[in-house]
């Protein structure tokens, strides 16, 4: 379980990485993605079902972490945001994304990238 728990961890922090790319050469594409967050029950989903699984990798990775506090507190943010999204209605997931996927700019979005950038670096660094 701990394995795969890693390996869980490990794609995070690859995707967390590849977003940053992406969201820095493209921010525009990235709005329009944003927006699309939660508009079919497909999409809303599996983002959410993700997001849980990722929050159990984290739990189930905490004690051998560098950082166990952090990853345990983490993982169950993760857990539980994933879990009230699953009992909240679709619609408001949806108008939530689309809200954001208007109201930010691409210059904020290419500033959030260094942040998912060290996100997904802190994250294999805190792993090994």
């Amino acid at each position: 379980m701990l394995t795969l728990a890693y390996s869980l961890l490990l794609l995070a922090a690859a995707w967390l990485i590849g977003v940053s790319v992406f969201i820095f050469m493209r921010p525009q594409v990235a709005l329009v993605y944003l927006g699309k967050f939660a508009s079919t029950n497909l999409i809303n989903w599996t983002e959410l079902s993700l997001r849980m699984i990722s929050g159990f990798a984290f739990l189930q990775y905490a004690e051998t972490s560098q950082f166990p506090q952090l990853f345990f507190i983490f993982g169950w943010m993760l857990v539980i945001t994933a879990g009230c999204l699953f009992l909240i209605p679709r619609r408001w997931h949806a108008a939530y994304a689309i809200y954001w996927s208007e109201k930010l700019t691409p210059l904020l979005v290419r500033v959030a990238a260094p942040f998912s950038l060290l996100a997904g670096v802190f994250l294999i660094v805190a792993i090994h």
